[in-house]
């Protein structure tokens, strides 16, 4: 009899395995599960990988908007060094300016002086405060003091200040102009709102929907919203220059273009600096959207972990080939060693495999401990379903390629790789026998069926673990915390078959018991006590990372599918 689509058997197992009808009907609906979970992480997946494309994109365009910036400073500091030798005339337009807008009704002067200090302390006494970053600009213009000031070597921008008092000594004009220039601060707005992007996008907020939807709006319209913010300056600004540029135009034709010269480029700088602060929120929204998908994808494949329940009656054999004598891992904040590499290796896969049966083999830190234990398991009466060699020989691959005489690079090393093996494990390179060992007994082993596991190295893309050269092995590449984005200490090149997750939170814990520990491969459970650390205080460090950590969390991956399919 089928019941949906399952046959229906009477309880038995089969080596150890419940094979009866509650049994494969869980099974089942985990495959279900699983099958729903692969299409949602595959579509958040691919919106990661279009938010990082957008994310080069965007710093393009950052660095393009700074680099026209730096032309802008260039052109205004440029024709901001035109002499003038007539300054008296250029104080008789600009008072001219004055009395047709009649400003000098109320009182307003306009000053070319190089002592801008000083002159509105003559005028004004010391009630007037002027700002240190004003004595030193080119030209500036005061509401309360009714003043427009312009340096000697600035002239022409006296009459771009006399255009914001246009608007200023207008009713209601001061407040405007405070207001025009306090208002772009509200792009800091939209930049708060990435906050929104690393939180739970789906959680109800019944009693503030329309405030969750406005911040929502303001977030994915980000680069827009934030580019309003600055646009009331930008026209205030725009309006001075207008009103600058006409005045002259009518009343000193030949000073009209030399004003022009000076204050498109300042302009320039105002609205590239709208364009860039813009775009950096936009930067900042996205990159906070691909955390927040980060930690989605981290999250669901640890739910898809937990569907993969193993079965304690079947025990996998696991040789690891790693270091036992000295402590190197340092779990703790004094940077002191506390633990074994070999053995924080191993708390990964007894997590994982609680049922594994493990067996130690110690390198020594050298190739001829590895080839030995190599041999050892070749030889071994038991049968080993996987082999972890979390163990580097590194070396630098433009220096291979120098060895060889053969042109090799990270992404040609897959091609390359017999060209390479042939070559190398024939030079006088001192270690090149040992590892042409190591690696056909790699070889061998994996011929047999036995899933090798080994660490890609943590030098950086410009390295090669020399173990990867072996066929048929698994060689793992770190990925960052949340299991997404390619690590960067983790060696990247055509040899890496596999990316796993490599970097861990280091987190205080208490064992059933209540004596504290830490906790490295994030079971919650202590991996070592408390009391066997060196450091007093007992303040974990942050993070463990490495491939030799990526490596046996992809072996676990692998053998719980293995057992569960």
């Amino acid at each position: 009899m089928d019941t949906n689509g399952i046959k229906t058997y009477s309880g038995f197992n089969i080596n150890g395995r419940d094979m009866s009808y509650t049994a494969m009907q869980k099974r089942a609906q985990r495959k279900d599960f699983a099958q729903k979970e692969n299409e949602i992480y595959s579509k958040k997946f691919e919106a990661f990988k279009k938010n990082s494309q957008d994310l080069k994109n965007q710093s393009y365009i950052a660095f393009s908007i700074a680099g026209v910036a730096v032309l802008c400073q260039i052109l205004f500091k440029h024709f901001n060094r035109i002499k003038f030798e007539d300054i008296k005339s250029i104080e008789a337009l600009a008072r001219k300016m004055v009395e047709k807008f009649k400003l000098n009704e109320k009182g307003f002067r306009a000053v070319i002086t190089d002592k801008n200090q000083t002159i509105c302390k003559d005028i004004y006494g010391k009630t007037i405060k002027i700002p240190d970053k004003k004595t030193q600009s080119s030209a500036f213009y005061i509401l309360p003091a009714n003043i427009a000031i312009a340096r000697k070597d600035s002239p022409l921008a006296l009459f771009h200040e006399i255009g914001h008092a246009v608007t200023g000594c207008k009713k209601y004009g001061y407040n405007w102009h405070k207001f025009v220039h306090y208002f772009p601060y509200l792009s800091l707005l939209p930049a708060a709102t990435c906050l929104i992007n690393t939180t739970d996008k789906d959680k109800k907020l019944p009693d503030k929907q329309k405030i969750y939807n406005a911040l929502n709006f303001i977030k994915d319209n980000s680069y827009l919203t934030s580019l309003a913010t600055f646009l009331p300056m930008l026209a205030e600004e725009f309006n001075a220059s207008r009103l600058a540029v006409t005045f002259l135009s009518k009343n000193a034709p030949e000073l009209a273009l030399k004003s022009l010269q000076l204050l498109v480029p300042a302009f320039g700088t105002y609205l590239l600096t709208a364009l860039a602060f813009s775009n950096l929120v936009k930067l900042l929204n996205t990159k906070s959207d691909n955390i927040y998908l980060q930690k989605s994808l981290y999250k669901q494949s640890k739910d898809y972990e937990k569907t993969l329940k193993f079965d304690n009656s079947i025990s996998p054999q696991i040789a690891i080939i790693d270091e036992y004598k000295t402590k190197v891992v340092k779990i703790d904040r004094d940077d002191k060693p506390d633990m074994l590499h070999g053995e924080a290796v191993e708390t990964f896969i007894k997590a994982g495999l609680p049922g594994a049966k493990i067996t130690r083999f110690d390198t020594n830190l050298d190739e001829a401990s590895v080839k030995k234990a190599l041999e050892e398991i070749i030889n071994s009466s038991v049968k080993y379903d996987a082999i972890n060699i979390s163990k580097s020989s590194d070396i630098k691959i433009s220096d291979l390629s120098s060895l060889i005489g053969y042109k090799i690079t990270a992404k040609s090393l897959k091609q390359d790789k017999d060209i390479i093996k042939e070559r190398f494990f024939a030079s006088p390179y001192k270690e090149a026998q040992e590892i042409k060992g190591i690696v056909k007994d790699m070889e061998l082993l994996a011929s047999k069926g036995v899933k090798i596991y080994v660490s890609a190295g943590n030098k950086g893309k410009d390295y090669l673990n020399l173990y990867t050269l072996a066929d048929r092995v698994n060689v793992i590449g770190a990925s960052n915390k949340y299991g997404v984005v390619k690590a960067g200490f983790s060696c990247d090149n055509a040899l890496v078959t596999r990316w796993s997750k490599g970097v861990f939170d280091i987190k205080k814990v208490k064992d059933t018991n209540g004596h504290a520990g830490f906790d490295i491969n994030e079971d919650l459970i202590p991996d070592i006590a408390a009391k066997d650390t060196t450091s007093k205080f007992k303040i974990p460090q942050r993070h463990i990372y490495g491939t030799s950590f990526a490596a046996p969390n992809a072996l676990v991956y692998d053998l719980k599918k293995v057992i569960e399919d």
